[in-house]
């Protein structure tokens, strides 16, 4: 039985159960933490796979699509599945519903790697996307979640809008209700534009008109004065009494200048006043936007940039509208070719599984919701109480309309399963009868947001049933400290707490309390997390921040600026800045020969010294000289090899300047940054200019980046990450820290616009009285701050938020968010709960603070001495009591902190036992010639002086070609003209004639192409592809063939990892089209466009490259499939014919990679 791998029981069997034996259905799981779910829908994807196989599907993967809400999660689903694929290889007892052959589960874990629906939701709305940008206006696929990108393509907009007559009156006047605030020095700080992107994006997700968002607007307004504006004080004092209580209107009251007529009273006048200042505010508001958002579609298809909300928003509104109702959408998009994609991807979800179902948007349903139908079987799993998400859009009503209902995806299941799981694989008993007793009563009490408008699939709290035994030892732990004199929440409250706590945790690492396990550490915010770090650190023990983000990493800053330097690296002065920048810590003889050299990067070169030995200082300047020569090159390579030739060139994986200790975080930093510039790349390329304002944008703004990787966190003592980065995760010891901060201090009542559920509403102009209400005491000042009559409120009365009740519902909800957050940080621990507690409260209430609610169920406050206590719990029935340790550990000796950070293997020199060099990546195109001419190639590989491809050149160039374009720019083009013929199943007559869509798709190439290219080049280009290339394409036995296919792939990614003599080389490539004929054999096309007559050695060279993809296919599919490779060339002449890997077979050139001495 595979360890990692535990088989189904109970609830999960059941789900199984019910799953196989429908061939459709809706299937609803929610489950408590620990439960599995991600484990049972992974098992459920294996089988899914190896019931289509056995069935006889020769592309499994195709008919399964599984999902889940974050990166996250996401990444976890394929290996879960390879995980479980092994399983039931190795079993051989009958432990698993399924029995497979070890080759079939090899066999399948490499279909697995040729499907694109399996990750975040985002990657599959991004594929379907892909197919139908250019109905919807758009040259191409954009670049998808850049915020960069996005972030300077907003400002654009905002600023174009302002600069427009028809809005310029209305901005001004908006500035005015909502000015940015007095003390921002930052020029990009625009609180109208803030605001304008935060309603656009609650806008698109709700998939709202202008005119519904300004109704819901208004709406609010309503509901904030039920009666309309007052008209005296009994009016005013009666919505008081209404939203709040007695008191507080008695307060308001007092508060009012004796003999005053009700009706000129100045409150009464001053509400009045906002209640027409604000609708006029919403009215403008939503005048504004509606350009706003124009101005942005605008921009997204002039740029090409688009976000993951964009993306599912056009989805859903693409499937969901007649075509010309749809804004932007192509003049030539036809109901034909709409109603291929939606039948293709339908085909492709047959089987759906979605994980962390409560999280998804409505966009993001609706986006999905095309592709089901009732012959679709459906399964998702989730837990509304650990949504914490609602502030990202999730929609967890959706998740409980479906599990209640069986309404889902916009069809009423006939065939309608909800299974409800409270076991815990995760927990130890003591554990997850504190969780319950804490919990027991947060999630229905209206005082801490529960009960209004609460989202729950079941009425009552769902107790946990741990399954694993409990031990004598305390698994929950206090670490108590002296209560501070400053506010909770506050830096000044965490310099007291963070000592205590640093010394529980080295004293349970040194004392042997928590084994040998880990401690992850977790924390709402990022804001303390530096000075608890030092701490630690100063007393011995390695911490790793696995929340940091990655533009903060001091490699990838330099990384950063010397792309940026690489725009004009023949710059003196850039070159200067280069030079003096933090990130760059060259010594002080190197900074004197760039001075000597007057900033003159050749200059530096004739001076400097030319060894280029590795991961040395003067390595690193002979890189920027070599990368300075091949600027020329650099312009028209893709940014993802940019970088790549920086990091490479610089020796900077080794980093030569000391400034990432731990190598193995070091390598994830570079392939974590090459794999984000591929990603945004998508199939365009960034100028050098563009790529370098992108990436200095995100090292401005880190946060708006990637989270650091940490791939070897087992070798770290402490590990730090926010709660959010937690969620989905679990770990043996896991500490509480830095809890002490009010749940409302950042709630609604702070904000301008808000969105939660289908409330929207937009606060009252700042220009007028909101109706403040506070309470005097007998010498008259202020002590009290009830908050604003017309606004949300964080004031508690009689259990429950103040406020009209849209606004009340709003900042509840929020709350029940914020109980929900510890609810997943206390859950994520399997061994030890460790939590940081005062001893005493003198500040909040249960109501508003998480340690004041911590400390009330565990009778913490009666308990506080060091030592072991027993705790009462809320289930009696499970456990008697609870026991919990009070800074039950040895305080340790203080330890030095000099060598404490761990030093993986990959940190050390390795032995000198070869001196050859092996590629870590390669390609199809590359093969033959780093083994053909290996020293001479390995040599232009490594410097990257690739030149001309070997044995290409011919004086005898074909005159047909266009003019005035390169022959690579030429290939480029007439390569996506053809291959997005057979992708849009073009007719042999249009294509032999150039007839529609051809013309369209040569314009939109043209346009995304690099080089500027004429109308009078563009014509030539059109002729030689209409004259010449088209036709012969189409007389050609490939194109017969093809269009006689089964199935088509076009640019069919082939990626994979090989192993060759011990050593993994990764090798990703593209083939041009991939085919299934009708007999089931597979087909791999290359096409080539020749110039001039082809020489012996290209040909061979182009024999290899097809030989090689159709060699990784096989490797991939069936074992009682082929796969046959064929090369066809175009141009000065056209030749077809299927071809075999030149002299020996791909294996052989294969291993010629690897040197053996």
């Amino acid at each position: 039985m595979s360890k990692t791998v535990p088989p189904m029981k109970g609830k999960q069997a059941a789900v199984r159960e019910d799953y196989f034996q429908h061939d459709a259905g809706f299937f609803a799981l929610d489950c408590n933490p620990g439960f599995g779910k991600s484990t049972t829908l992974n098992q459920i994807a294996a089988e899914a796979l190896v019931r289509a196989d056995a069935a006889g599907d020769r592309c499994p993967e195709q008919q399964l699509c599984v999902i889940s809400f974050s990166r996250e999660d996401a990444a976890s689903i394929e290996p879960g599945i390879r995980d479980a694929l092994d399983a039931f290889a190795e079993d051989t007892d009958g432990t698993y519903p399924v029995q497979i052959s070890p080759e079939t589960a090899d066999r399948l874990k490499r279909r697995l790697q040729m499907t694109d629906h399996i990750g975040t939701i985002d990657s599959v709305l991004r594929g379907i996307f892909e197919d139908i940008a250019s109905e919807l206006g758009f040259d191409g696929m954009p670049s998808v979640g850049n915020a960069s990108q996005l972030s300077l393509l907003r400002q654009n907009c905002i600023a174009s809008v302002r600069q427009d007559d028809a809005y310029s009156d209305q901005c001004t006047r908006l500035d005015t209700a909502y000015p940015t605030a007095a003390d921002s020095d930052d020029e990009s700080d625009d609180r109208l534009h803030t605001l304008l992107e935060d309603a656009r994006a609650k806008k698109r997700d709700r998939r709202l008109s202008i005119d519904d968002f300004e109704a819901r607007l208004r709406d609010t307004v309503t509901d904030v004065y039920p009666s309309g504006p007052p008209e005296t004080l009994a009016d005013l004092l009666g919505d008081i009494r209404t939203f709040y209580d007695d008191d507080v209107a008695t307060d308001f009251a007092a508060q009012q200048p004796p003999e005053t007529d009700e009706e000129t009273n100045e409150a009464v006048k001053d509400d009045q006043e906002c209640y027409e200042e604000w609708l006029t505010c919403i009215e403008e508001f939503c005048t504004v936007l509606e350009g706003y958002e124009r101005a942005y579609d605008a921009a997204c298809r002039d740029q090409g940039v688009v976000s993951h909300a964009d993306i599912a928003y056009w989805i859903a509104e693409y499937f969901d509208n007649p075509l010309e109702d749809i804004a932007g959408a192509d003049e030539s998009a036809s109901e034909e070719y709409r109603a291929r994609v939606k039948a293709r991807y339908t085909a492709k979800f047959q089987s759906l599984l979605i994980d962390e179902a409560q999280d998804i948007s409505i966009a993001q349903h609706d986006a999905l919701a095309p592709f089901v139908t009732d012959e679709t079987r459906v399964l998702m799993a989730g837990d509304v109480d650990q949504c914490i998400y609602v502030w990202r859009n999730a929609r967890p009503e959706q998740f409980v309309t479906g599990f209640k209902r069986g309404e889902y995806f916009e069809t009423e299941w006939t065939e309608h399963r909800s299974y409800s799981g409270s076991r815990t694989y995760r927990m130890r008993p003591d554990i997850a009868a504190a969780v319950d007793t804490i919990f027991g009563d947060v999630f229905t009490d209206p005082a801490r947001g529960g009960g209004v408008d609460a989202v729950s699939a079941n009425t009552d709290y769902s107790s946990l049933e741990p399954t694993r035994s409990g031990t004598a030892d305390p698994a929950v732990h206090i670490a108590g400290y002296t209560q501070p004199e400053g506010a909770p929440g506050t830096p000044d409250w965490f310099k007291t707490e963070k000592t205590p706590v640093a010394n529980y945790l080295a004293g349970g690492l040194t004392d042997g309390t928590f084994g040998h396990d880990t401690v992850t550490v977790l924390f709402a915010t990022r804001s303390n997390m530096d000075e608890l770090a030092e701490q630690l650190t100063n007393q011995g023990f390695s911490v790793v921040n696995a929340s940091t983000h990655l533009f903060e990493n001091p490699l990838i800053k330099l990384i950063c600026r010397v792309v940026w330097w690489l725009v004009e690296p023949y710059d003196p002065e850039r070159t200067r800045r280069l030079v003096e920048s933090e990130c760059l810590p060259l010594s002080s003889e190197s900074t004197a020969l760039f001075e000597d050299a007057g900033y003159q990067i050749d200059a530096v070169a004739e001076r400097g010294d030319s060894d280029r030995q590795a991961a040395t200082e003067d390595g690193f300047l002979a890189g920027l000289v070599a990368l300075a020569r091949r600027r020329a090159r650099h312009t028209s390579d893709p940014g993802s090899l940019v970088a790549e030739e920086i990091i490479e060139m610089l020796g900077l994986r080794a980093d030569p300047f000391g400034q990432v200790p731990d190598p193995e975080r070091r390598l994830a930093a570079c392939d974590a940054l090459l794999y984000s510039i591929e990603d945004w790349e998508g199939d365009e390329r960034y100028s050098l200019s563009e790529l370098a304002q992108i990436l200095n944008s995100y090292v401005a703004e880190p946060k708006d980046g990637l989270v650091h990787p940490v791939p070897n966190q087992d070798e770290y003592d402490i590990v730090f990450r926010t709660i959010h980065n937690m969620k989905g995760d679990e770990d043996s010891v896991v500490c509480l820290a830095d809890a002490s901060g009010s749940v409302n201090f950042r709630g609604p009542h702070t904000d301008t616009f808000l969105a939660l559920g289908d409330t929207l509403a937009l606060a009252p102009p700042e220009t007028v009285s909101r109706t403040p209400l506070t309470q005097s005491d007998d010498q008259g000042p202020a002590t009290t701050d009830y908050g604003s009559l017309r606004w949300a409120s964080d004031y508690w009365s009689d259990g429950r938020i103040a406020g009209p009740p849209s606004l009340s519902r709003i900042s509840q909800r929020y709350c029940a968010e914020q109980w929900r957050v510890l609810y997943v940080a206390l859950t994520r621990a399997r061994d030890h709960l460790v939590l940081s507690l005062p001893y005493e409260r003198r500040h909040n209430g249960v109501e508003t603070s998480w340690i004041a609610t911590l400390a009330d169920a565990l009778s913490f406050e009666e308990n506080s001495s060091a030592g072991i206590y027993e705790a009462p719990v809320s289930n009696a029935e499970k456990e008697a009591a609870l026991t919990v340790g009070v800074n039950d550990v040895a305080l340790p000796e203080r330890k030095s902190s000099e060598g404490q950070q761990p030093t993986p293997r990959s940190a050390h020199v390795p032995a000198k036992t070869k001196t050859g060099w092996t590629s870590r990546y390669v390609n199809g195109t590359s093969v033959y010639q780093l083994t053909a001419n290996a020293i001479g190639s390995k040599a232009q590989y490594i410097l990257d002086e690739r030149g001309e491809s070997v044995s290409t050149r011919s004086e005898s160039i074909d005159a047909g070609l266009p003019d005035g374009i390169e022959r690579e720019q030429l290939g480029e083009i007439t390569h996506q003209v053809l291959t997005r013929a057979v992708s849009q199943n073009v007719s042999t007559a249009s294509l032999r004639s150039f007839d529609r869509p051809l013309p369209e798709i040569l314009a939109r190439s043209v346009t995304a192409s690099d080089s500027r290219i004429t109308p009078a080049m563009r014509a030539s280009i059109q002729t030689y592809l209409s004259d010449r290339i088209c036709p012969q394409f189409a007389t050609s036995d490939t194109w017969k063939e093809i269009q006689q296919a089964q199935t088509q792939y076009v640019e069919e990614p082939i990626h994979t990892v090989l192993e060759i003599d011990g050593i993994e080389i990764e090798t990703q490539n593209r083939a041009d089209i991939v085919s299934v004929q009708s007999d089931g054999q597979w087909v791999v096309d290359e096409l080539k466009l020749t110039h001039s007559s082809i020489e012996q050695e290209t040909r061979k060279q182009h024999r290899l490259q097809v030989a090689f993809y159709a060699w990784l296919l096989e490797q991939q599919l069936p074992t009682e499939s082929s796969v046959t490779a064929r090369l066809t060339y175009l141009g000065k002449s056209a030749e077809s014919a299927v071809v075999s890997s030149p002299i020996v077979p791909v294996p052989e050139w294969l291993a010629g990679l690897v040197d053996s001495e």
